[in-house]
């Protein structure tokens, strides 16, 4: 199948978008050149894996993400956790910033993308040339966050952003930019959230982590149902530092995510661990990627699945190494578990080594619930529920043990509400 050629997303109103933001020259420019490669608007070959089984088309935005409306601002809002840095994005626009005493005095700098002195580094992990929907919110993003901790500086407790989808038939186009100064310790917990039925969004989260600094990351996606939307989260870790990835998907209607990370300083060592679980018709699509470009570079890898009712998910996992990135280790596993006969999961994990010097390897299984654990539970009094509850808390457990205490908690919290939803 050759890549389709249709007409261009509607994107009439980027110069006024740009002005009213009170933005500099780079990010002007920035949504032009984005918009050229958008005209005319090829989609993915669907041919190649990654575009296999989600129908980009169905992502697009169906109105003009730059058009000025007026936006409706949320309902009240309170910050969960008091002791904890805080920002809530909104209607294309940071409605709350509540920082933290400990991040106040550490000199942590939250505040809006689109005035900030570090606006020329959007793009620096997820150009717009990364593909059609990354090109999108170059053109048309509103609602930008940058985070920046400065060298040294160790956090207690997470940052926490709240992005929260918009209503139905309005498209949503955050942006988040962190940065992580040398010897920097924290943890952001980034919440995709909320909506109507017919939102959409087009988000993208950079990260630029640099030496000897230790990141914590969590992507947490619970929409509300009809939501859809596409996601990438790009990050760059230098020598010696460490970032560890989490994914959590739960909500919405179509959901696909780009998640990744280029290795480029010797020592640098990435952990991406994720759950998705689904019911009823959603549709889950998830690439992941880890790029070593430095030798001696560690990465790992363990998303897990489960999947009720008529509910699908699809997931491509690459490890590439390139030539002079020699003494390299990399490991990569996915696991699908279907909860009913109408569930389907794909699993695609490759290795593109150009090195011979590493170690690498990877797995990856789809499997029905064993009726055998089933049965063993419903011999010692379990209702077939409780029993299915049960089985998925064992399947998710060891992934979710290997997080920040404050995100597993959080985690464990949202698999119970889903489970108990089922």
């Amino acid at each position: 199948m050759s890549a389709e050629a249709i007409p261009r997303v509607q994107l009439d109103h980027i110069a006024q978008l740009s002005q009213a933001a009170g933005e500099g020259e780079f990010l002007r420019r920035m949504r032009e050149e984005a918009r050229a490669l958008l005209d005319p608007l090829v989609l993915p070959d669907r041919a190649r894996h990654l575009w296999r089984y989600t129908n980009p088309a169905q992502l697009l935005p169906a109105h003009d993400p730059t058009e000025p409306l007026p936006l409706p601002l949320p309902g009240e809002w309170r910050q969960e956790d008091p002791a904890a840095a805080a920002v809530l994005v909104a209607g294309g626009a940071i409605r709350l910033v509540e920082l933290s005493e400990e991040a106040r005095r550490a000199g942590v700098v939250v505040e809006d993308l689109h005035r900030s002195q570090a606006a020329e580094l959007v793009g620096s992990t997820v150009p717009a040339r990364h593909g059609l929907f990354e090109a999108i919110n170059a053109a048309a993003w509103r609602g930008g966050v940058l985070v920046r901790v400065p060298r040294g500086v160790e956090l207690e407790e997470p940052i926490r952003l709240r992005l929260l989808a918009g209503p139905g038939g309005r498209v949503a186009v955050p942006r988040v930019l962190v940065l992580a100064e040398a010897g920097s310790s924290f943890e952001i917990l980034e919440g995709h959230l909320g909506g109507e039925s017919g939102a959409q969004v087009v988000g993208v989260s950079e990260l630029l982590v640099e030496e000897n600094a230790r990141v914590r990351h969590a992507l947490i996606q619970r929409w509300e149902e009809g939501v859809s939307g596409h996601l990438t989260t790009r990050a760059r870790v230098a020598s010696g530092a460490r970032l560890q990835l989490a994914l959590a998907s739960f909500g919405g209607a179509l959901y696909k995510a780009d998640v990744g990370a280029e290795l480029v300083g010797e020592g640098a060592e990435v952990a991406t661990f994720g759950v998705a679980m689904g019911g009823d018709r959603q549709r889950f699509d998830h690439h992941t990627e880890h790029h070593h470009l430095a030798g001696k570079t560690n990465s790992n890898l363990d998303f897990k699945v489960a999947l009720a009712d008529t509910a699908r998910s699809a997931y491509t996992g690459l490890i590439r190494i390139a030539a002079d990135a020699p003494e390299c280790e990399a490991y990569q596993e996915n696991r699908n578990l279907l909860l009913s006969r109408g569930a389907r999961a794909e699993s695609i994990p490759e290795l593109e080594i150009a090195n011979q010097n590493v170690r690498c390897s990877h797995g990856a299984t789809v499997a029905p619930i064993d009726p055998e654990q089933l049965f063993y539970l419903a011999s010692r009094g379990l209702p077939r529920s409780q029993a299915l509850r049960l089985i998925v808390y064992g399947f998710l457990d060891q992934t979710l043990a290997r997080l920040p205490e404050s995100t597993r908690q959080r985690l464990e919290a949202l698999v119970a509400a889903r489970l108990h939803a089922e």
